[in-house]
């Protein structure tokens, strides 16, 4: 039987962002609060479409279950409605995710009933035992830039010496950051977005102690296109 664990609350950004035509500028913007909030609303229409994105999270599951060692544990962090852990307890891993919309992570309860799903901020959360894989899969957009070292030196933490992490965001042609509409979600959402191109991204995760294994490009049924790097934690 899944276990829903809640966890608290993700801490207050002290980032300010560049007003633009699509961006507000924000002085000390609570991002936690904001994500919180957006994929509470959100949540149902994820579950709504499960079924036009498990062909893609297969595959990309496929690809990183490659890497991760026989039977080994897995966290999926900002696991949404979490089709992704379910293709990996598939293929016999361990899964365990952590949402911070209880919404979205009733769904992946749901739906991983052998699953521990917590709720709360990663950021804030100390866990019990390391695990040997981490997803962060549409994660790492959601932090500014300037906060990236941080989020990669607890991704880091959570693993065990030499484990893996998949880390995926959309491929942008610039970068940019800041509040925009989350898109092709119907009525106006505004969220904290991150957007990275391939070599900001690179250099981010190399300077953060990252060895980059491999990465894949995936184009998703709504029009976007998907960097998933697999990428080593140091010893």
């Amino acid at each position: 039987m899944s276990s829903l664990r809640n966890f608290g609350e993700r801490r207050k950004s002290n980032h300010s962002n560049r007003a633009g035509s699509k961006a507000n500028s924000v002085e000390d913007m609570d991002t936690s609060a904001l994500h919180k909030n957006l994929y509470d609303d959100l949540a149902e229409e994820y579950e709504r479409r499960v079924d036009a994105l498990l062909p893609i999270t297969e595959e990309a599951m496929d690809y990183f279950a490659s890497y991760i060692k026989p039977g080994g544990s897995v966290l999926d962090v900002g696991c949404g409605v979490d089709i992704a852990m379910s293709v990996l307890a598939k293929k016999g891993f361990r899964v365990s995710g952590i949402e911070i919309s209880p919404k979205m992570a009733a769904f992946a309860a749901r739906r991983n009933p052998e699953a521990t799903v917590m709720v709360g901020d990663v950021m804030k959360t100390e866990f019990e035992e390391p695990f040997d894989a981490l997803l962060a899969f549409a994660f790492i957009h959601l932090f500014p830039k300037a906060e990236i070292p941080a989020v990669f030196k607890k991704i880091r933490s959570i693993l065990t010496p030499g484990g893996v992490a998949l880390l995926s965001s959309t491929e942008s042609s610039e970068s940019k950051e800041g509040l925009y509409n989350k898109e092709d979600y119907g009525k106006e959402h505004k969220r904290f977005r991150k957007y990275w191109t391939e070599e900001e991204l690179r250099e981010s995760m190399m300077a953060s102690g990252f060895e980059i294994l491999d990465l894949k490009k995936y184009h998703d049924p709504f029009g976007k296109t998907w960097m998933d790097f697999v990428v080593r934690s140091g010893a």
